[in-house]
């Protein structure tokens, strides 16, 4: 192929793109908002507001408790296998009982002042607001979110992302989270988008990749954790926010 043939087939394909899409869904935590960097700050302060260098030799000893079972707990709490409710009685009590303190309502004061917190840290990841002002012009934009209902629209406004989106749509809405193929079918339907005319954008393999991919939705996996192998290849891969402007 000659310069000139390959520069024609390079901009036909970046026209293809852009004309392409009409939707995208984006995952918001540790997407756009930089949930990890607020619940650690969160955390640490309800640490020492409720005073639990009584029972942790420091904020890192009870991180390294709690973190390893959030993580089970949340897997599990995406299969279906335990409710929210559930979810934040066990993480919260975790560390605690593994120092041997048996305090329920010790565990439910930090979930809640943990819980009121974090959404009032002004956390975004680096290039959120102008990926947001980019494709705004151009797309119609949903969140589509496993977090809680009564976090996530509070994130954004204390952000002042918001206004971005058409819709926020939540696997509260209907009890059932990514991947399940039926959070994305519903997503579709709240948008009335069709699946070959949107996109998935998050940072999430499992759940943000694999469930677009599921049910025909193409996809940005944001891979700022720098993941190596991957069980299949995404429609499109990232490291950082602003590489997706090259896409859309």
């Amino acid at each position: 192929m000659v310069r000139g043939d390959a520069q024609r087939f390079i901009a036909s394909a970046f026209n293809d793109t852009m004309t392409k899409y009409k939707t995208v869904f984006i995952d918001l935590d540790d997407t756009l908002y930089d949930f990890s960097a607020a619940s650690r700050a969160s955390f640490n302060e309800t640490y020492d507001l409720l005073g639990y260098n009584r029972f942790f030799d420091s904020f890192e000893h009870y991180m390294s408790l709690y973190k390893p079972r959030n993580l089970e707990l949340w897997g599990l709490y995406g299969d279906g296998k335990i409710t929210k409710q559930e979810l934040n009685r066990i993480r919260f009590s975790y560390p605690l009982e593994a120092v041997g303190v048996q305090d329920g309502e010790l565990a439910a004061r930090f979930c809640a002042e943990a819980l009121k917190r974090i959404p009032t840290k002004n956390c975004l990841i680096p290039g959120a607001v102008e990926l947001l002002e980019y494709l705004r012009p151009k797309y119609e934009l949903f969140i589509l979110s496993n977090g809680f209902k009564e976090l996530q629209s509070h994130k954004m406004r204390t952000t002042g992302i918001l206004d971005y989106f058409k819709d926020l749509i939540l696997s509260d809405d209907i009890g059932v989270n990514k991947p399940h193929p039926q959070l994305f079918m519903h997503a579709l339907e709240r948008a009335g988008a069709t699946a070959e005319e949107s996109i998935m954008i998050g940072d999430m393999f499992e759940t943000d990749i694999k469930g677009a991919a599921n049910v025909g939705i193409d996809q940005i996996f944001y891979n700022h954790q720098s993941v190596g192998q991957l069980p299949f290849a995404p429609t499109f891969v990232v490291n950082i926010l602003d590489e997706i402007k090259e896409i859309l």
